[in-house]
């Protein structure tokens, strides 16, 4: 704005501008929310229209864990028969057999969209840059497919790769969830993990170093 009789300068806005500026409605951006339901363990994000409960996924069965090296086998030949490096396809292979020790769930479970949410959003797989995520990704292409061919699993033959430590005892996966249920002073790593989530004040934050590998556990009010 040119003021007749002085240098060009712009004049500072209005009371009534600067009003106006602050009743703008601010945009509406992705933000963590406080989980709807009590007693789960649940990750949303606002707009999104999803919610991902890792309690309501079919855990794995005695059976289907006995089954489930052929199925990593299987699963580690149809990537490298899809063109993926032996190295890629070794890593996605990897990292479906350690989320089905962490987890305890069910090929098809495992294989599901909500699944795929909960390990895209894990701490784990973020400092892994996404690998987990990435092999549940694939690992839904290849299921369906596995499925409709009627084909038999390919045997692992006990090779190590493929192996799966059981998890699927109830006994262990009390065990497991009393662990997530224990309350102790936040560590450094627990506090990282709230910021990193964005987790409300009133959910607990557990980071525990084991021999299996680290327990990470973000617990909503109610356990």
């Amino acid at each position: 704005v040119d003021v007749v009789g002085l240098p060009n300068r712009q004049l500072s806005p209005s009371p009534a501008a600067c009003t106006a500026r602050r009743a703008s409605p601010r945009p509406s951006g992705p933000r963590w929310q406080a989980p709807q339901r009590r007693g789960s363990q649940l990750w949303q994000r606002a707009g999104e229209g999803a919610v991902a409960d890792m309690d309501a996924l079919q855990n794995i069965t005695e059976e289907e864990e006995a089954e489930m090296p052929n199925w990593i086998c299987t699963f580690h030949r149809w990537m490298l028969a899809h063109n993926k490096k032996e190295g890629t396809a070794k890593a996605y292979a990897s990292g479906l057999r350690l989320l089905c020790e962490d987890d305890g769930k069910s090929p098809a479970a495992m294989a599901s969209q909500e699944y795929f949410e909960l390990t895209k959003a894990s701490y784990k797989n973020r400092l892994g840059n996404g690998q987990r995520s990435a092999a549940v990704r694939l690992f839904m292409e290849f299921f369906p497919a596995q499925i409709l061919s009627g084909e038999p699993l390919q045997q692992a033959d006990g090779a190590k790769m493929y192996q799966v430590t059981p998890q699927a005892s109830s006994e262990k996966r009390a065990q497991r969830h009393e662990d997530m249920m224990m309350v102790d002073s936040e560590s450094q790593d627990a506090q990282q993990l709230r910021i990193d989530l964005a987790l409300p004040s009133d959910w607990r934050v557990v980071c525990r170093e084991r021999s299996s590998g680290d327990l990470l556990a973000a617990v909503s009010p109610g356990g």
